[in-house]
């Protein structure tokens, strides 16, 4: 595979294994591994990152494996940031996967025929592996379809998109020598929804937020980098189905720390159906917005800080994610 593939890595020897050996059935020719350092003075951190570390000299086919491996804690956002700019200035494309996305062997062609095809349409922004249990009846008979914000649950996308959210998002990052300062996230101008990229008042009040939020901590990279194409009427191509496992819940999780069972990547039927336009598919975006605003926006934040057993939180997500307590949930966040 002639496409770069990108790991973003850190502590977790058994996810990074498991992910390893799905690129390893790619066989990509060049790979490149950001790796976020130990915390001050934490020696699990210390012995854990060198064993993910070790992983990367296992590289057994034809590979150059190209390492950033920070030797202090740079923290999430600026460990992809900084990363994905710096991979970015050695190549014009790339496939990016975190330690716990565990890609279907289907994802890796998925993403090399999507960024050859819309290579020149500077509409699509974003490729993503992961639809968050969108329903397929959604997607017709296409293999994937568009929506404005996808998951980075394993994503690929092009260096001029990102470097135009770069232009416009222009956070820069402290030096590692200051580990674990949080840097207001920062415009060039200011990023309102695009009127016609969102379909749904909820939707249109959660990104307006984050367009306008400088806490740092409020929203990952990952939210900034949407706000980014959604200001700019951009696409993401959705699968219709998940082409990658996210195994990363529970105690050591960045994010989604109360546990859940992870969804299976499945197999994306080939050749792949293209849709015949390169338009917003509506219900797909609506869905998808619902799903932001049922897990990202205010209300739920404030269920987490109120409820603060993980195990209690999983009992919580479980039942409104039964397919009756959904529809129901659904009509109150329109």
């Amino acid at each position: 595979m002639q496409t770069p593939v990108v790991m973003f890595v850190f502590n977790r020897p058994d996810l990074t294994r498991r992910t390893l050996a799905a690129i390893r059935g790619a066989k990509p020719e060049k790979l490149f591994v950001i790796a976020d350092g130990p915390r001050a003075g934490n020696e699990n951190d210390e012995r854990l990152c060198g064993e993910v570390r070790a992983l990367f000299d296992e590289v057994d086919w034809p590979c150059e494996v190209l390492p950033r491996f920070a030797e202090t804690n740079r923290g999430l956002d600026p460990n992809i940031e900084a990363g994905v700019d710096w991979v970015f200035s050695q190549v014009d494309q790339a496939i990016f996967l975190e330690d716990d996305c565990i890609a279907d062997p289907t994802f890796f062609v998925y993403c090399e025929e999507l960024l050859e095809r819309y290579r020149d349409n500077k509409d699509v922004w974003l490729i993503s592996g992961d639809t968050h249990e969108v329903p397929e009846a959604y997607f017709g008979d296409n293999s994937y379809d568009f929506a404005t914000w996808a998951s980075i649950w394993g994503w690929a996308c092009w260096a001029d998109r990102w470097q135009a959210h770069r232009a416009l998002f222009d956070r820069q990052h402290v030096s590692v020598d200051e580990p674990g300062r949080l840097i207001p996230p920062h415009r060039a101008v200011p990023a309102p929804p695009h009127p016609d990229a969102l379909v749904s008042e909820a939707g249109k009040r959660h990104f307006t937020k984050v367009a306008d939020d400088v806490d740092p901590s409020s929203y990952f990279w990952d939210h900034h980098f949407w706000v980014t194409i959604i200001n700019q009427k951009g696409l993401s191509a959705v699968p219709r189905h998940n082409l990658i496992e996210n195994d990363g819940y529970g105690e050591g999780a960045t994010n989604v720390r109360a546990k859940k069972d992870s969804i299976p990547a499945r197999s994306l039927e080939l050749p792949i159906r293209h849709p015949a336009e390169v338009v917003l598919n509506r219900k797909v975006e609506e869905e998808l917005e619902l799903v932001m605003v049922r897990t990202d926006s205010l209300l739920p934040r404030i269920v987490k800080a109120i409820i603060r057993p993980l195990w209690l939180r999983a009992i919580v997500r479980k039942i409104i994610t039964q397919p009756l307590i959904w529809r129901l949930v659904r009509k109150v966040l329109r």
